[in-house]
């Protein structure tokens, strides 16, 4: 898969907000929602390890790549076994903002939401 590829790709999938793990805010993709992307989720899991740099967090380091302002990663080994793709903001002070208005009492929950949806809460000035 090329850069391309996977704008193009990441593009189609559907993105939902983990509110798992509010002070790193970051969404995900399941392969169960569309099986058919199984080959293509795979191909992108190897862009990101072939094309990527390796980052640490907490106590592991993880190959990201950078597209657009978004960062993804997979935790997923082998490769083949990819059934899950995170994402997250690159700028790390605009990600601070937001796990920021996510731990408030302002912020609301509601399920299938994207981080799109997070930040339409937000008062972005």
């Amino acid at each position: 898969m090329t850069l391309e590829q996977a704008e193009s790709f990441i593009s189609y999938l559907r993105w939902q907000y983990a509110k798992t793990y509010p002070s790193c805010p970051h969404e995900y993709t399941c392969l169960s929602w569309q099986p058919e992307i199984k080959q293509q989720m795979i191909d992108f899991a190897r862009l990101i390890q072939e094309a990527g740099y390796t980052e640490r967090f907490g106590k592991r380091d993880y190959r990201v790549l950078v597209i657009g302002n978004m960062k993804y990663w997979t935790m997923d080994f082998p490769l083949e076994n990819t059934d899950l793709i995170n994402r997250t903001y690159a700028d790390e002070q605009f990600r601070a903002k937001v796990a920021s208005y996510v731990q408030s009492p302002a912020f609301v929950h509601r399920k299938g939401m994207s981080l799109a949806d997070v930040m339409a809460g937000m008062d972005i000035n």
